[in-house]
């Protein structure tokens, strides 16, 4: 039927054979086709008119010839993000999420399956579920960050935890700091609200303190965003000697500091953070289950002292009104029975491997590479100071490869060059194959 549909055979207006004509044509039962023309009523191609039978409302579209994918390269921050979501180049060191593969060659993908749509509230508090938020509180214990259920609220993932953020206490024509390089979907929100983004140089070992506090003084900006530790999109991780200077000059410059931590139930505990160290006073802390589960679950959060809550918290309900219980009841039954301790064994396990594996490829290629502190997702790798400028993105998306080049990732037009690698895309041959010929290229 939905290939006579397609062809054309069956006009819109047209009635079709009634059930006991279909069924005695296609010798089957009326029950068959009965629920054959509920289908396609459902999918908007046929209507039902009580008493008079099935009519056709619409032809469905022709299906498109297959035609190979257009190369499009991420040379700008909606390219790349865009990229990440569409996935059609099929080599991709560039994407920032682990593989769906991690995800779903797991046990947890059977769980998730059964699961997925139990009991669940039909409105959610407006806090978010309250024995996940206390959960909650207690993992930000075991990393030294006290916190009570009223300083926490439930996100739909950490990008509208900084939507929330931006919008409460950023006006247009403020600046604000972040890492350059730096979390590129940070930055393009932040150009969009017509906040000016200051960039502070980003050392493998955390923010440049030198450059941090030249910066406030220079821009008078009151807010800093940073990531801390497994920085996307460098890798490296914050010092103990790093993070006090950091809140040093916080506290001197009355400056507040968001704190981005979305591989921290895949790091050690003992790492420094600053929410650690400043216990929510001046830092608001950021947290997502987008890096460890899966980016479609939106699930997030943010932590900070009472009134900051309450403020953000009261923005979330005018604007969204509540997250998802039906999400938040699924992510607090995977941790209360051990499934996503378990989860989050295989995913380090994978992560370490994939490590290896990449350094030993890119190393073996010509490059230096320095070595994610702690864990995480990604690598920074300098590239020869000649390619500047150079439309690397476009070559290799010509060899299907998607790369995440260093402008994206900075607030300067002319950054060195360089770009993102994720170790569990870096060790493919036909990458490692490319980044030989980037270096051997000669100077022009």
């Amino acid at each position: 039927m939905l290939g006579q549909l397609r062809a054309g055979l069956l006009k819109p207006g047209e009635r079709l054979p009634s059930i006991r004509q279909e069924s005695e044509r296609l010798g089957v039962g009326k029950n068959t086709v009965v629920e054959a023309y509920l289908r396609l009523v459902g999918q908007g191609f046929l209507q039902a008119k009580p008493g008079s039978g099935y009519f056709v409302v619409r032809s469905p579209p022709r299906a498109l010839e297959d035609r190979p994918p257009p190369i499009v390269a991420a040379t700008d921050r909606a390219a790349l993000l865009t990229e990440q979501l569409e996935r059609r180049l099929p080599i991709r060191p560039g994407d920032g999420r682990p593989p769906p593969g991690w995800l779903d060659a797991s046990e947890l993908k059977r769980y998730l399956s059964f699961q997925r749509f139990q009991d669940a509230d039909a409105y959610n508090s407006a806090w978010g579920y309250l024995p996940l938020r206390e959960r909650l509180c207690g993992a930000l214990g075991e990393r030294g960050i006290a916190c009570s259920a009223n300083q926490m609220l439930m996100t739909h993932g950490a990008n509208h935890a900084l939507d929330l953020i931006i919008r409460r206490y950023v006006r247009a024509g403020d600046s604000v700091l972040v890492d350059d390089p730096g979390y590129y979907p940070l930055i393009a929100k932040l150009a969009l609200a017509g906040v000016r983004a200051v960039g502070v140089r980003r050392l493998h070992e955390g923010p440049d303190a030198q450059d941090l506090e030249l910066k406030v003084r220079e821009s008078g900006a009151r807010m800093f965003f940073t990531q801390s530790l497994a920085h996307n999109p460098t890798g490296g991780s914050i010092t103990p000697g790093n993070a006090y200077a950091v809140l040093k000059i916080a506290t001197a410059h009355d400056l507040t500091v968001i704190e981005d931590d979305p591989f921290a139930d895949v790091l050690p505990y003992a790492l420094p953070r600053l929410a650690s160290l400043d216990q929510l006073d001046r830092v608001i802390y950021v947290g997502t289950f987008s890096k460890t589960l899966a980016a479609s679950f939106r699930v997030g959060y943010i932590a900070a002292n009472a009134t900051i809550a309450s403020e953000i918290n009261e923005l979330k309900v005018v604007t969204t009104v509540s997250t998802s219980a039906h999400d938040e009841r699924l992510i607090f039954e995977l941790i209360d029975k051990g499934h996503y301790l378990k989860h989050l064994r295989r995913l380090r396990a994978r992560a370490s491997r994939a490590t290896e594996e990449t350094v030993t490829g890119l190393e073996a290629a010509g490059y230096s590479v320095r070595r994610p502190l702690g864990g995480g997702f990604y690598l920074w790798i300098d590239l020869p100071e000649h390619l500047a400028g150079a439309p690397i993105a476009e070559s290799a998306a010509e060899r299907g490869i998607f790369i995440a080049p260093s402008p994206t990732f900075s607030t300067t037009k002319d950054p060195k060059p360089a770009m993102r690698v994720n170790v569990a895309y870096g060790a493919d041959p036909v990458f490692l194959d490319w980044m030989r010929e980037l270096a051997a290229s000669p100077a022009k």
